[in-house]
């Protein structure tokens, strides 16, 4: 029996034992879910559609399809009643997700997007609400309509400064353009060198994601541009300035890769700018994409309103910067406050404002704040009056004006930066430009005088000129510097000769000799994949005036880089080094030939190999020796069954078989 006491104590521990199991069986019991989580634990992380602005009723389809949907502008619903529009997913929606959909609501998919969790095509509009219901699907937006946003700017930038000091041309370093296209026969734009006998393409591939969206690789469509807008654009970036050399582009060495997101009405769905954003992206090693352009918006009208964080342009536009490629938005061209739209309106990303001749922000140039509140443009340049090369004209120019001009300027510069220094990351050249800038007060409409934002101390970004209008002389100087102080009295040149397609063709066994000056103590080089890091050449010692890379050591280098080709065309980069002062980087088109190296032996392999010689020849002698000695006893006739010493043996053998078998009589 037991006593009150120990009673007592055991009801105390139970109900402490119950009090700690309480939670844990409330977490284990099963509970009825909804099985699209739209709705998160106080406690966790709230994800971006459960207060997005797009959707103000809460049903987690996009406010702006109901509005398409009874407009007649843009013919946003089709004769059938479908509607384009992109669906989000909580995670990377896969082909059993695309597979549900056009089973379960009768979706047509246009894409399907990895970069972002999404999924864009079109469904009936009466049909929308099923969409929520899918499985992972948490949100559907509205597909919208993007549209292109329209004498000498180099020198208002200091450009050609950049061109003298440093010889910084933007060779070695690939731009896209996402635009309406880019027209390869331009004579500007055809090639690197404006020399009809040499093949050097300066378009290195081109993506239509508006009329053959499946042809990927790049190779399979001739540079195209019904428009105009897009080549104007790479002409600004890239172009040669042929055949007067007038009118040169920002960095006229660069590579070009035009991405075909809009039509040549200059128009294109939220849907098709994404999958050429995308493609970018997934190119980007292959073709050295460091930095594009989008001189695009939403086009005015009463639904595209939209520059919230939260829309899928601007998450792609934002993710497309974490993925090493720096990109540069137009601001747009409404004037006038809070007129930023999608996707210049994403944070991540450079937006620029557009400048007259005079450096003075231009009256159509649109300015902030975002819908969010946040400053925006982050950079202004030259947009006004802009020459640059006419599409489908052969060799014409025109001038025209806007952000979209101004954006693939400020994007020239960045390819400069990534020549003198590879290494930096899109956040990297974002910061230098924008610090290197030069800040100009938001002192020009009246509604925009004082600006409230230049009266925050220390800062330097207002809603008219963002941080100020660039400079490229020292935005380039401070990328060259940002590991090594540049010297110019470190000097690197090619000897090698460059083939018909200026590039130096180097097979097995082969390599590619350069000239030193400054007396150099390192030489450091590397390939252009952004992959990839500077290397010493370990073979190079200090007062050396020549040094070589050879074909093995690219193999080497290029072997581990995934997703790579080792044969073909490739790009590096070499640098001369002395104490903490580095030469400008030599950007040098090579043609790799063959994929296996040639063994060479060395000192050790060498002493092993004579060793092995030595030893076979002893082995000789001995062999000829004993031949020699056969050859003796054969003549003496010791090799004969009747005589001598084999004989005996013979002889002597036969005989006792013979005693054995038949023993002799005995008497």
């Amino acid at each position: 029996m037991h006593s009150f006491g120990e009673i007592r104590g055991r009801l105390i521990a139970f109900t402490i034992l119950g009090m700690m199991l309480v939670p844990v069986l409330a977490v284990a019991a099963p509970t009825v879910s909804d099985p699209h989580p739209h709705i998160t634990n106080s406690e966790q992380n709230v994800e971006w559609w459960e207060n997005t602005r797009m959707d103000l009723d809460g049903d987690y389809i996009h406010d702006a399809i109901w509005i398409a949907a009874e407009n007649n502008h843009y013919e946003y619903l089709n004769s059938d009643g479908r509607i384009s529009v992109i669906v989000d997913f909580d995670r990377t929606p896969n082909e059993a997700d695309q597979m549900m959909l056009e089973k379960e609501v009768g979706f047509e998919t246009q894409f399907r997007y990895w970069l972002i969790d999404s999924i864009a095509g079109t469904v009936e509009l009466d049909r929308i609400h099923e969409l929520i219901d899918i499985p992972s699907v948490v949100f559907v937006e509205l597909d919208g309509r993007l549209g292109v946003q329209m004498e000498d700017v180099v020198p208002t930038h200091g450009v050609d400064l950049v061109w003298q000091d440093t010889g910084y041309t933007g060779a070695g370093i690939t731009m896209a353009i996402i635009d309406t296209g880019i027209d390869g026969n331009h004579t500007a734009l055809d090639d690197l060198d404006d020399d009809n006998s040499t093949n050097d393409p300066k378009i290195l591939a081109f993506y239509d994601a508006v009329n053959n969206p499946s042809m990927t690789n790049g190779s399979e469509i001739e540079p195209y541009d019904g428009n105009g807008h897009g080549t104007h654009c790479a002409g600004i970036t890239a172009g040669t300035g042929a055949p007067t050399y007038q009118h040169i582009g920002v960095a006229p060495k660069a590579n070009l890769v035009g991405v075909k997101v809009l039509s040549d009405e200059g128009s294109g769905s939220f849907a098709q700018v994404m999958a050429g954003m995308e493609w970018t992206v997934e190119k980007r090693h292959e073709f050295n994409i460091r930095a594009a352009s989008m001189s695009l918006g939403a086009l005015t009208g009463a639904i595209e309103w939209t520059s919230s964080e939260e829309e899928s342009v601007n998450r792609m536009a934002n993710e497309m910067m974490r993925a090493g490629v720096t990109l540069f938005i137009a601001a747009g061209n409404s004037g006038g406050s809070a007129t930023i739209g999608t996707p210049g309106s994403a944070e991540d990303v450079i937006t620029v404002g557009s400048l007259d001749k005079d450096t003075a922000i231009a009256i159509y140039s649109s300015q902030g704040p975002t819908e969010e509140n946040r400053v925006k443009p982050n950079l202004a340049f030259v947009g006004s009056s802009v020459n640059a090369p006419d599409a489908n004209t052969g060799d014409g120019y025109v001038a025209l004006s806007g952000t979209s001009m101004a954006t693939p300027g400020a994007a020239g510069v960045a390819v400069l930066m990534y020549q003198a220094n590879p290494d930096l990351s899109p956040f990297d050249i974002r910061n230098i430009m924008q610090e290197t800038s030069t800040y100009r007060q938001c002192h020009y409409m009246l509604a925009n005088e004082p600006c409230a934002e230049d009266l925050i101390p220390k800062n330097r970004q207002n809603n008219v000129y963002g941080h100020g209008h660039v400079n490229a002389q020292p935005a380039v100087d401070e990328a060259a510097n940002y590991f090594y102080d540049l010297s110019l009295s470190l000097n690197i040149t090619l000897e090698s000769e460059y083939g018909e397609d200026n590039r130096v063709h180097i097979g097995q066994g082969e390599s590619i000799r350069f000239n030193l000056e400054g007396g150099v103590q390192r030489v450091q080089w590397r390939t252009w994949d952004m992959r990839d890091n500077w290397m010493d050449l370990a073979e190079f010692n200090v007062g050396q005036e020549q040094f070589e890379v050879t074909h093995n050591l690219l193999v080497d280098r290029l072997r581990f880089l995934p997703n790579n080709t080792i044969e073909g065309d490739q790009v590096i980069l070499v640098r001369a080094i002395t104490g903490d002062q580095a030469s400008t980087n030599l950007a040098v088109g090579i043609h790799i030939m063959g994929e296996e190296k040639i063994i060479q032996s060395d000192s050790s392999s060498s002493l092993m190999g004579l060793l092995v010689g030595i030893l076979a020849l002893l082995v000789l002698v001995l062999l000829l020796g004993l031949i020699f000695a056969g050859v003796q006893l054969r003549d003496r006739g010791y090799f004969n069954e009747d005589g001598g010493f084999f004989g005996e043996i013979l002889q002597t053998e036969y005989t006792d078989a013979e005693l054995e078998s038949d023993p002799p009589n005995s008497g």
